[in-house]
Parts: C-alpha cells; structure tokens; sequence
C-alpha cells in the first residue's frame, strides 16, 4: 500500500506582509489628503515609498544608504525646533529629521520583507549602551514626579532619549555581518571621509560657509572646519581617528598584506592607488589642523602612544611628522592653542584662580568641571537626572573660584556629565560600555588578529577608539548621536571574534 504524502500549503512569501502594509498606508494616505491634510498626506506616502523600497532591495544596499546618510547628511540649523528646547543652536539640525525619516522606513520595510536587520551577537558598546539608556531612563522619574520638568523640558528629554536609541540601533544594523556588507561598508566610509576632507578644506579656506554654529569665525579669525558634523571638537576627534586609520593602512598596504589573494596590480596602477590614499591622508591630516580641536590634538597624541605601545614606529613617526609640518605651517590652528590652554591650566593649577588674560574656552571647562563636582556633591545618589544638565541646564550651586555665572549646562566631560546626571550606577554603566569594546580590540590587536583589508588591522581601529575616549575628558563625543552610531559600527568587529579569515579587498 502506497503511502502519499501531502505537501503542507506554501507559506506565503516574506515580501507579501510588506506588499499589505504599504497598501495599507497608502490608502491612509490618500484619505489624509481627501480630507484637506496634504502634508501629513504627503509625509505618509514618501514613508510608504521608502518602505517599498527597503522591501525590495537587498539589506546591504540598505545598509549602505543609511551608512552614507550618516556621515553625509549636513549637519544645517533648519530654524525649527518643533516645540522642544534647543538652546544651541537655531532650530533642529537637517540630521535630526533625514536620519530617522530614511530609517525607520527603509528598515521597517526590509523587516518586513523578512530581512534579518542586526547581527547574531551585537556589537559590544552599543549592548553596554543600551543599559546605560535604559538606567538613565529611569533617573528622570524623580524629577518628573516631583514636578521639576515643565511639559516642554519632559519631552526634550524623551526626544533626545529616544534619538540616541535610535541611533545606537542605527549602529547595530550598520554593524552588519558578512565579507560582502564589510567590504561594502569600508568603501562607502573612505568616500565619506574623502568628502567630509574636501568640505573641511573648503571651509577652512573660506569657500565654503561653516555649517555648525560651533565652529563658526570670530571677526579676523578664520573659521574652524566641521565638514558635515555639527561640532568641530567632535569633528576633530574623528579626524585624529581617521588619520590614525589611514597612517596604519599605508604602513600595512607598503608591506604589502592588504593585497588578499588576488594578483597584483601593475607597478602604475599600485602607485596611483598608493598615491590617491597618501592625498586623502595629507587632506585629512589638514582638516585635524583646520578644526583647532585641541580634544582632537589629544585624542591623536593618546593614540599615537597606543601606535608605539603595540611597536608601529612607521605610522607613528609619519603622524608627528605631518602634524609638525601643518603646525608650522598653520600655528594659530594647533600649537598656539595648545600652548594657551596649557599656560591656563597651570596658572589654575598653581594659583588656584585664573587671570583675567586666561584662554576663555579652557576657563569655561575649568568652570563647567568645578560646577560638575559641586552638583555631584548635591545629588550623589540619582544624579539631577539624564539630560537634565546638558539639554535644559539647571541653576548653579555652590561656590569657588570659577564658579560659573551662567546656568550648569554639563561638565564638558563625558564622565563627568554622567556621573551628575546619572549618578554612579550610570557612570559604572558607562565605563562597562566603553570597556567591553576596548577590551576586546586590545586582545586582537595583541595577538595580531586579522581584520578587513580596509579597516587595516585592530591596531588602528584600537588606536582611534582609546584616542575618542581620552577626548571624551573634555568633550561630551559620545552623548553625539552620530558619533555614537559611528562607534558602534567602527568597534563592533571588537565582538566579531579573533579568528575570523581576512576577507580581499
């Protein structure tokens, strides 16, 4: 007796929920506009475009378009806040809008489709992020009940919240897994920076207005470069990242294992290509000088220090040698301004209060740093809650020499500002982050792990990431919503394992 096996009905293709939700939505749409809404209307049918489109193109594609607007959407003032308080600059920057109008959509599509979005196991700062917001998330619920937040500050502080989220989410889909998305991540990252190099110069050269606020020129001083970010201290930092990168992969591409296995190009073929990355290496070292960040001074001096500690002499040697040449060349932008904060922190240091003739911008942090302790001291526990400090600001306390007159808006200090918003369970948060991913990178970089052609080995990556942190002593650079997605996705092979085979360029 012959046994027929029935065939179980076919399920339905992944791409059939998304086919529905986007009829869905565009019938939505079309009664938004029947009624006289056309601009909600038109919002709901660009969101159900995008989300078509993200069903229907590949996930790295996908990826691949997030990763560019990340670093190329312009960091404008738009002269709209939409009711939150944005006291620094004016109105909400483009990137607050492009960044999750291009996201949420395009991903929501591709999960919809049936795509896997982040990787089997997550990048490490991004999980120990995730803790962090979800700790100083609750530090709000004091305040909140106690009525110390009017409508308008609560959903600031949700907003910005709720951005970095997004964005640290943004990283872990960034992260991606795989040879193919790497490579294909690795290059859409040397064009951005390519264009963010041409853009700083420009600026610097007064082609081009400066976009951010932050970085612009006072009468008879030139403007400072930001490319496409908003603060050019930040900016500044992934420069000395970039050029720590680009100076490893130089030393490694002369040795010649960036090769892979393909065969190697002719003589003038491998010199033009040797040529076109010295350029971009040249551009990116005059754009850390045009930004006369004196964190990104000190983010690249800490790293190249990590360069002489795993012995890359080579990439070393060429970085101070580069940034002798441009600090000759350009020394209102570099050691003057050095010089000037190190006199006024040791006149602080010595005296114990600061001359009238002291450098304003290290006098300021000085301040911001001693308000930071006297608000510690006050709210030792919960901290004033996330946010508070850095997107209200709250009324000064105590007293000292450099108290400051103006409301506490941050310590400009990474730790510090978390230790008095967050209290101490958020700063242990915090460095349990940072410390995952560093950890990791160190154990690679010292057993000479391989990494992608393009990211040149973990000595770079690790050299650029202890250099962001020893900036983040004077800068808030991971409370930046793109450079913490960035972060994410340039430490995220720190969780990827130590002997995975090096993939060809």
């Amino acid at each position: 007796m012959r046994t027929v096996a029935l065939a179980a009905p076919a399920a339905a293709p992944p791409r059939a929920g998304a086919i529905t939700a986007a009829a869905a939505l565009a019938a939505a749409a079309g009664l938004l506009a029947a009624a006289g809404w056309g601009l909600p209307a038109l919002a709901l049918a660009a969101a159900v475009a995008l989300a078509a489109l993200g069903a229907c193109l590949p996930l790295n594609a996908t990826r691949a378009t997030l990763l560019a607007a990340l670093l190329l959407v312009p960091d404008v003032p738009s002269g709209h806040s939409l009711g939150f308080l944005v006291h620094w600059s004016q109105g909400l920057t483009w990137s607050n809008f492009v960044l999750p109008a291009l996201a949420v959509p395009l991903l929501g599509g591709a999960w919809l489709a049936g795509h896997r979005l982040t990787p089997a196991r997550w990048p490490p700062l991004a999980r120990g992020c995730f803790w962090l917001l979800a700790w100083s998330l609750l530090t709000l619920l004091l305040p909140w009940s106690a009525g110390a937040m009017p409508t308008a500050g609560a959903a600031t502080l949700l907003a910005h919240w709720v951005k970095l989220a997004l964005f640290v989410y943004l990283g872990v889909v960034l992260a991606g897994e795989g040879a193919a998305w790497q490579r294909r991540a690795g290059q859409v990252l040397v064009v951005a920076l390519a264009v963010n190099a041409a853009v700083g110069l420009a600026q610097a050269a007064g082609w081009l207005p400066v976009f951010s606020p932050l970085a612009q020129a006072q009468p008879g001083v030139a403007a400072r470069a930001s490319g496409l970010f908003y603060d050019a201290n930040m900016y500044g930092v992934l420069m000395a990242w970039a050029l720590l990168w680009l100076l490893c992969r130089l030393d490694l591409d002369g040795r010649g294992p960036l090769r892979g296995s393909a065969a190697r190009p002719a003589s003038a073929r491998a010199g033009l290509h040797r040529a076109g990355w010295w350029l971009l290496t040249l551009a990116v070292a005059g754009n850390l000088v045009a930004a006369g960040s004196r964190a990104g001074f000190a983010a690249l001096a800490v790293g190249l220090a990590v360069l002489l500690w795993f012995h890359r002499w080579r990439p070393a040697l060429r970085a101070a040698l580069l940034l002798a040449v441009l600090g000759m060349l350009f020394p209102a932008r570099s050691w003057q301004r050095i010089a000037s904060a190190a006199n006024t922190l040791q006149e602080d240091w010595t005296s114990g209060a600061l001359a009238p003739a002291a450098d304003g911008s290290t006098q300021q942090r000085l301040a911001s740093m001693e308000q930071a302790w006297q608000q510690i001291v006050r709210h030792p526990l919960l901290g004033l809650g996330f946010g508070r400090a850095l997107y209200l600001g709250v009324a000064a306390v105590g007293s000292g020499p450099v108290r400051p007159a103006a409301p506490f808006q941050g310590a400009q200090s990474m730790g510090l500002t978390v230790l008095a918003e967050t209290g101490p369970v958020g700063l242990a948060l915090f460095l349990i982050a940072i410390a995952m991913p560093l950890r990791r990178l160190w154990r690679a970089a010292a057993t000479s792990a391989p990494a992608l052609p393009l990211l040149a080995g973990f000595v770079g990556l690790l050299a650029g990431f202890v250099g962001l942190l020893a900036a983040s002593f004077t800068i808030e650079v991971l409370w930046n919503a793109r450079v913490l997605a960035l972060t994410v996705v340039l430490t995220a092979r720190a969780g990827a394992g130590a002997g995975e085979p090096e993939a060809a360029p």
